[in-house]
């Protein structure tokens, strides 16, 4: 069950069980107010206010990526996703800001910084920056990584399921000097020639090309997992699916299985099939098959991430 929480989308009351919530922030809460939460679930960030450290940690919780305890009566901003700023607009001396995403930093920090920082994510700012934001940054959960500032320099950011091409990743329309930022499932969908970004920042799951390897890896910087399929054609699963004999004949040719979700792969699906129109899987999901079908399935498997299992028991 789900119940109301103060969230960052500003609802006030709580009471029962909180679940699924980016933010829920109780630092204006008094303790007659959390007593009435009993449990908290799938939560990305909670914000609690110290004097109430002790009654908050007696509330049964699960699958809480960070607590971030706040001065009483402090001034919280909070912001979910990617947040880009410059070096002088990063908030008031008074504030505590909370970030459950990306904080994008495109020049060096000069001005007024907050009281505190707390980056659920990751954290990408220009070198020079780390006497003023290493004060600061506390209480998150995540990495912190400098570049090298430039003027004139683009930072280009994408989140998401995001699919680019050889062509974004040339940059001809920039300068040598940028940067690509992208946040998220990264699939790279063909061969890469040429790198035309100074740096290329994958914070989440980046797939590319094995045969681009070479190129891409020396200007890449990969915050999570980095994969590289064999096939020239990856087809990528991001929502379940189920994946028949039909499906394998109308392959004309091997592709490479990308999967984020749960696919299972029915019955009528042979060895044989997986052998001929599959070059490589690539799995941070699940992926269920008879039980004859999931050695090949490993096999096929150059990264395993998630799980491979019978549908009439586990895989070994």
């Amino acid at each position: 069950m789900t119940e109301e929480a103060m969230t960052d989308s500003g609802t006030s009351s709580v009471s029962g069980v909180i679940t699924g919530q980016p933010v829920v922030d109780f630092s204006h809460l008094t303790a007659d107010a959390l007593a009435a939460v009993s449990r908290i679930e799938g939560v990305a960030a909670v914000i609690v206010p110290e004097s109430l450290a002790g009654q908050y940690s007696a509330i049964p919780a699960t699958g809480v990526a960070a607590t971030i305890y706040v001065p009483d009566g402090a001034s919280v901003r909070v912001h979910v996703g990617p947040m880009t700023v410059g070096g002088d607009g990063l908030g008031a001396a008074e504030d505590i800001l909370v970030i459950v995403g990306l904080l994008i930093i495109t020049s060096p920090v000069t001005g007024t910084v907050p009281h505190r920082i707390s980056v659920v994510g990751s954290v990408l700012a220009p070198r020079g920056s780390e006497p003023v934001l290493g004060q600061v940054l506390g209480g998150g959960v995540g990495t912190v990584s400098y570049y090298q500032h430039s003027d004139g320099q683009d930072i280009k950011v994408l989140s998401g399921q995001v699919n680019i091409s050889g062509t974004t990743l040339a940059n001809t329309a920039g300068t040598p000097d940028d940067i690509l930022l992208v946040a998220g499932q990264v699939v790279v969908t063909a061969p890469v020639s040429s790198v035309g970004y100074a740096r290329v920042i994958a914070a989440g799951q980046l797939f590319a090309p094995a045969a681009s390897r070479e190129v891409l890896e020396p200007r890449t910087q990969t915050l999570g997992q980095s994969a590289w399929y064999r096939g020239d054609d990856p087809r990528i699963f991001f929502q379940n699916a189920s994946l028949g004999p039909d499906f394998f004949r109308l392959l004309d040719h091997p592709v490479s299985l990308i999967v984020m979700a749960d696919v299972s792969f029915t019955a009528g699906v042979t060895e044989a099939m997986v052998q001929e129109k599959v070059a490589d899987i690539i799995n941070f999901g699940s992926l269920v098959a008879p039980a004859d079908l999931v050695p090949i399935l490993q096999v096929r498997a150059t990264d395993n991430f998630g799980s491979i299992r019978a549908d009439d028991g586990p895989g070994s």
